[in-house]
């Protein structure tokens, strides 16, 4: 199929687009990498009567180096975030991240603003971004506010950008050299939506006491957004070991709580096509998510672990 008619907009600045936006209310949408909007307009699932490019904006495609971590233009590809030499010494966890996303083509044009916009259940910027505490820049036309990821995932595909505003600056803090981290995902084939992501850090003390652990899922919460896990706050001040470890898959089995109804919430059922297409990859049960959602938190820990083990 073919997308509805739409008038199209080339921005050559932010303040190009931002005044797009409020010219054509929330029946505008921005055009980043196009790898998930350019789909959903030729199924006729969405059907914007404006489209704001802002591939133009060549001041929104950088990685750079800051006195708290990275910065990373919200138009940067996710090919430039996995090659990134940058992000390999300061937050390689990004990198891991990146190489999970879809097949090589999709990364060669998608955004990493856009990813996080999209706001698709699993998707791995955003799960790494909760992860991480990242701070996200929003633009609008009062100016910029900063949206700590932890507040600016809302409901499945839903962020708290208002029609008028724009992402624009992704900030991650640095990662230390004595951190372990590990991203991990299942999905029904390579390539994928996962079904159930894990992002996850860990540090040590030279007693291999554990003074910092966190985890994050994607897919695995009533809301259909990233989720962080509270059993492995717990772990803080024990000895890593693998009793830890089964304690802490079997706690987070319990405490996730996916969306048993995240086919149709997930899907796009109203529908201007009458076509019932999937925006997700063949959701699985919600207590096959909550079975993986403990497994690979355990194992994605553990991966941390090794890391450091291994770096010593």
């Amino acid at each position: 199929m073919k997308p509805a008619p739409f008038e199209y907009v080339a921005a050559q600045s932010v303040n190009d687009a931002i005044n797009a936006l409020q010219k054509y209310g929330p029946d505008s949408r921005i055009l980043a990498g196009g790898q998930s909007l350019l789909q959903e307009m030729n199924m006729r699932q969405v059907r914007p009567s404006f489209i704001v490019d802002i591939n133009g904006i060549k001041d929104l495609d950088y990685i750079r180096q800051s006195s708290e971590g990275l910065a990373i233009g919200a138009l940067t590809r996710h090919r430039t975030v996995e090659r990134s030499e940058l992000v390999k010494q300061h937050c390689p966890i990004l990198r891991n991240a990146a190489e999970n996303i879809a097949h090589f083509q999709v990364r060669n044009r998608g955004t990493i603003g856009g990813s996080l916009v999209q706001n698709a259940p699993g998707a791995e910027f955003g799960v790494t971004a909760l992860l991480l505490d990242a701070q996200m820049v929003v633009v609008g036309p009062q100016g910029e506010r900063i949206v700590p990821a932890s507040s600016f995932f809302v409901s499945h595909f839903t962020t708290v950008l208002k029609p008028n505003e724009m992402l624009t600056e992704i900030r991650f803090p640095t990662l230390t050299k004595d951190t372990g981290y590990s991203f991990i995902e299942v999905t029904r084939r390579h390539g994928h939506i996962p079904i159930v992501s894990v992002a996850a850090i860990l540090t040590l003390d030279h007693n291999e006491t554990i003074t910092d652990v966190r985890v994050a899922l994607g897919n695995v919460s009533p809301e259909g957004i990233p989720y962080r896990a509270k059993a492995a706050e717990q772990l803080r001040g024990l000895k890593f070991s693998d009793e830890a470890l089964e304690k802490l898959a079997k706690d987070i089995k319990d405490e996730v709580n996916p969306d048993v109804e995240a086919d149709t919430n997930a899907a796009f059922v109203k529908q201007f096509s009458n076509i019932k297409g999937r925006r997700v990859s063949e959701i699985a049960s919600s207590e096959y998510r909550k079975e993986a959602a403990g497994n690979l938190s355990s194992k994605a820990v553990k991966h941390a672990y090794e890391q450091i083990k291994g770096g010593m």
